[in-house]
């Protein structure tokens, strides 16, 4: 639904200018019998056709930063067909030259997903190549060419759900969505690189220039987007979680990717049944998420994050310790979870990042590295704070 919102707004955005757009378009069907050409004409059609493409060319020119007719090439027409394509190029979705793009019949049937979606990314990708600058023809900018086709394709969010994700790939100049992706990240670094980029190809293809845009080398930017998005991932690698209620004693708890709720403490709770099994369940998720250093860090610490969790959610129950109250620092749930806002408020962030350092393990000196004293003073302090 939010691609096809993307699309509506933009061609409502752009349909106003077409008719003064100097391009004109030419859209046929020369494969109109065959199987692709029949999914064309009943589930895409000429006039969306058109539509796609003057909003493709609105996009583009937006993307490079070419305001004027003196930035852009001087192309009066484009005409995009649906074809079946010369021997040579079967097996190819698409293929653009000088102003003409030829669309393959035998590609548009072995798609199974949301044809128009695809379709409208097969045109941003091929309307790029009509108006992009490719270095003069050098070879050596291929990779880099259809990858900065792809890019646009990414930016216009019609990226398909078969790319490889940021990181992935063997070199920056590997082409199509690895390079659209490495684009994606240079561009992260300087806002209007790839337009920049562009503007340089106009007249050749040089490495260096990255160099000028970005102060390193491809080859280092390449290396350091690979480390940084090659990363292990922040969170817990979980793609399901379950929620059973039970006859049991108790309130919950959480093993693996299962959360378990007594159905006798629902029965038996007096007061707002809906606002505490919500709390109960931002506690339990917490663990279902939550790093514990793999099994080293004390058990009042975990359940006090998870407790802080449900505090900083606004899911507190009456029953709960004051601020400054509890007897040590570690001893669990609502006393912990008071301690830990405490520290939060010294350190914004600092139960993140406490949890981020408990991936691997576990140590009391974690206080010290991100809060400069020791949990016992800091607990002192705390103390002190509430005269408690």
């Amino acid at each position: 639904m939010a691609h096809q919102v993307f699309f509506l707004s933009c061609l409502l955005a752009v349909a106003a200018l077409q008719g003064i757009l100097a391009v004109e378009y030419d859209v046929a069907n020369n494969a109109a019998t065959t199987p692709g050409g029949v999914i064309f004409t009943n589930q895409i059609g000429i006039d969306y056709t058109r539509q796609i493409l003057v909003a493709a060319t609105d996009f583009i020119w937006n993307l490079f930063q070419q305001n004027v007719e003196a930035d852009r090439k001087n192309v009066q027409r484009v005409g995009l067909f649906i074809e079946i394509l010369p021997e040579n190029f079967r097996g190819a979705v698409a293929i653009a030259a000088n102003n003409q793009i030829n669309v393959s019949a035998d590609y548009i049937p072995t798609y199974s997903g949301d044809i128009k979606r695809a379709f409208a990314g097969i045109v941003y990708h091929e309307m790029t190549h009509i108006w992009q600058w490719n270095g003069n023809g050098d070879s050596n900018a291929g990779g880099l060419i259809e990858g900065i086709a792809d890019f646009v394709r990414l930016k216009a969010d019609l990226a398909p759900a078969h790319w490889r994700q940021p990181g992935e790939g063997e070199s920056w100049n590997q082409g199509y969505d690895v390079t659209a992706r490495f684009l994606d990240y240079c561009e992260g670094l300087r806002n209007g690189f790839v337009a920049e980029l562009n503007k340089k190809l106009r007249n050749s293809y040089d490495v260096n220039f990255f160099v000028e845009l970005l102060g390193k080398t491809v080859d280092q930017l390449w290396s350091e987007y690979k480390a940084i998005k090659t990363r292990r991932p922040d969170r817990k690698n979980e793609q399901h979680v379950s929620l059973f209620i039970e006859t049991m004693n108790g309130v919950a708890y959480a093993v693996n990717n299962e959360i378990h709720v007594s159905a006798n403490y629902i029965q038996g709770y007096s007061g707002d049944v809906n606002r505490e099994i919500t709390g109960v369940l931002y506690h339990e998720i917490t663990h279902i998420w939550q790093w514990d250093g793999n099994g080293q860090t004390p058990g009042g610490l975990i359940e006090g994050i998870a407790d802080f969790v449900r505090l900083k959610a606004g899911y507190v129950p009456s029953h709960w310790v004051q601020p400054g109250q509890g007897d040590r620092w570690d001893h669990g749930y609502d006393v912990t979870a008071r301690f830990l806002d405490y520290c939060n408020s010294l350190r914004n962030g600092f139960v993140a990042e406490l949890n981020k350092k408990m991936r691997s393990g576990y140590s009391a000196n974690y206080f010290v590295e991100l809060l400069g004293k020791t949990v016992d003073q800091l607990w002192s302090d705390y103390k002190a704070k509430y005269k408690n």
